[in-house]
């Protein structure tokens, strides 16, 4: 009670701050999706980037030094799933690890930190009570131009938050009894669908390959497709796209539909942690 106390009365500080306007140029220049939102969505978000910045250990690994325009970039990013939503801003979330390429995961026996190195390349990977470790090449790009479909941030972040019942089972924490009986079946029936089309030898899948490998990459890889292509999900897997509104509480068809600036040119591992691989990753 007396930490929730200190930690409530340190994000009142933070965020008695205003918001730097050299912020809000990074958050126009790198993060596509905020001038599509609402005056009261943004605020929100830069609300939630404030306190994320402030709460994170930020680290950079194979000469990447994060600075303050990585911090606002990553940091907004993550905060589009909880525009909508109560929450405690990623708080198991200790530490956000940044290298400048797909980096390369321990060996499975070892901690992430380890200088051992598996040969899997990844762009991102979500620890369960540790840090979201990324690769800056497509952090940028995928904040910048949402339409390509993929966004390694939002993917790692959900599976964050797909961690908060203590499972790993692409179902995060569902207050509503029949929301939860809805995500069921709505979600096995998609991924069960999935898998079949990628078993198959299908050429092209609305998902990505990848997403058939667990429950918790559909999920995580359903979530990018909601914020980046909603439109699309929204006619292909409307069930879907409703299922993912109801958990969200936002609506990203209405920001693409009201159009927006000129654009700019994993399965579960043995840790806990979740991996994100790319194409030509």
């Amino acid at each position: 009670m007396l930490f929730s106390w200190f930690r409530n009365r340190r994000r009142r500080k933070i965020l008695a701050e205003p918001f730097p306007v050299r912020w809000e140029e990074i958050l126009r220049r790198n993060v596509s999706h905020y001038p599509r939102l609402t005056p009261a969505e943004q605020s929100k978000l830069r609300e939630i980037t404030q306190v994320f910045i402030e709460e994170k250990q930020w680290e950079g690994c194979g000469g990447v030094f994060v600075n303050e325009e990585m911090k606002v970039t990553i940091a907004a990013q993550a905060a589009l799933l909880l525009l909508g939503a109560e929450h405690d801003y990623y708080a198991r979330v200790s530490s956000v690890v940044v290298y400048p390429t797909a980096f390369h995961t321990p060996v499975a026996e070892d901690g992430w930190e380890d200088d051992e190195l598996s040969d899997t390349s990844l762009s991102g990977q979500a620890v369960y009570r540790g840090p979201v470790i990324l690769a800056l090449d497509a952090v940028l790009p995928e904040g910048r131009n949402p339409d390509a479909g993929f966004n390694v941030v939002i993917h790692e972040f959900a599976h964050q938050l797909d961690f908060l019942d203590n499972l790993v089972n692409g179902t995060p924490p569902l207050e509503d009894p029949a929301l939860e009986a809805r995500w069921r079946y709505v979600m096995t029936v998609a991924y069960e669908d999935h898998r079949r089309e990628v078993n198959s030898g299908a050429d092209t899948t609305f998902f990505s390959e990848h997403a058939a490998d667990s429950e918790a990459e559909f999920f995580a890889d359903a979530t990018e497709a909601f914020y980046c292509r909603p439109a699309d999900m929204k006619a292909d897997y409307p069930e879907l796209y409703q299922l993912l509104e109801a958990y969200y509480r936002v609506d990203p068809a209405r920001w693409f539909s009201s159009g927006g600036p000129p654009k700019e040119e994993g399965g579960t591992s043995v840790d806990g942690s979740v991996d994100l691989p790319r194409p030509g990753g």
